[in-house]
């Protein structure tokens, strides 16, 4: 991208901003750009658009208010059809479909119905409560999500991940194990990287859809190690995605160097739990960092101000240093 002004050099620029959204004030890492030639400092509607979808993330975040993803989840688990549930939550049909492809906020009050219906035994209440359902649909649905009630009482995202719940920590997205592997069975492809530097690769991938779509892809909190940025409990990660046969881990011991190394072989060939626009951004860091070296990746890894400011303590790293990275160049 160039200056409009002049055509030359642009920078991004990042800083904190007080936006307001139902009254709440947010503090939110603004960004817009500047003519590095004429000084000019001008947005673009993707960028604007970007920075309003931080605001609400921020807004969701606060109320723990589902993301749109989320609430399809909540529904598609059961197999319901999007009238049926704004039935069982005694929402307009229109105003649920707002809610879950994201043109609409839901309300406090719509909030805690959509939580309540996350968890089987809420979803039977209100099942049970929805007088205008037939007995024929509120069997159906109840039995449903009786299958979900064991299955979601094992709290595997608790063991897997450090954060449950969608925040800046998160990339703005709720964790998903199954996403988290679709992305190394994606990354693997062609390529069939070492642990190192599929690191680096899901660091980048998940890094860079939040700096251009406001999101991650797999809810994966980062930490800053002296080797570069890496998923928390990676170790648990990968062997629990080696489990449910998203890819395999090849493992060949190296006597010149009394190390084992640990590879990975995808064993997908569709990707359910990606979006497409998720799997080009997939496809844009395998094509952009995919064929360097692992050393070199830990170098420029070494570069970014998420790693810079937190690899002393190997503390988190917050989503919002993804906007000032610098690789893969825009």
């Amino acid at each position: 991208m160039r200056s409009p002004y002049t055509g030359g050099e642009i920078i991004r620029q990042v800083n904190d901003e007080e936006l307001e959204f139902r009254g709440e004030a947010f503090i939110i890492s603004y960004s817009n750009f500047k003519c590095v030639d004429s000084g000019k400092e001008f947005t673009t509607r993707e960028i604007d658009e970007l920075n309003m979808q931080f605001m609400h993330s921020a807004y969701r975040s606060k109320h723990n208010i589902p993301f749109p993803e989320e609430i399809n989840e909540i529904r598609t688990k059961y197999d319901v059809n999007q009238t049926k549930m704004a039935e069982i939550l005694g929402f307009g049909v229109n105003t649920y479909r707002n809610y879950e492809n994201g043109t609409a906020i839901p309300v406090l009050s719509n909030a805690k119905l959509i939580t309540l219906a996350a968890k089987p035994g809420g979803f039977i209440e209100l099942v049970e409560e929805c007088d205008s359902l037939s007995q024929k649909d509120k069997k159906k649905f109840i039995s449903k999500a009786k299958t979900h009630i064991e299955y979601d009482a094992y709290p595997i995202n608790e063991f897997l991940f450090k954060v449950l719940e969608p925040d800046s920590y998160t990339g703005y997205k709720k964790p998903s194990i199954h996403a988290f592997s679709e992305m190394v069975a994606f990354l693997a492809e062609d390529i069939e990287p070492y642990k190192v530097k599929m690191n680096k690769l899901l660091y980048y991938a998940d890094s860079y859809h939040f700096k251009e779509h406001g999101q991650s892809i797999s809810g994966a909190c980062y930490q800053a190690i002296q080797m570069g940025p890496v998923p928390y409990k990676y170790g648990t990660l990968f062997e629990y995605g080696e489990e449910l046969g998203y890819f395999t881990i090849k493992r060949t011991y190296f006597e010149e160097f009394d190390i084992e190394g640990e590879q990975f072989v995808s064993n997908k060939a569709d990707f359910e739990h990606l979006s497409e626009i998720e799997i080009s951004t997939l496809r844009l860091i395998k094509k952009e960092l995919g064929h360097l070296p692992r050393k070199e990746l830990e170098r420029i890894s070494h570069e970014e101000v998420g790693w810079l400011e937190n690899e002393k303590e190997r503390k988190m790293i917050n989503y919002f240093s993804a906007l000032l990275m610098k690789f893969p160049k825009d």
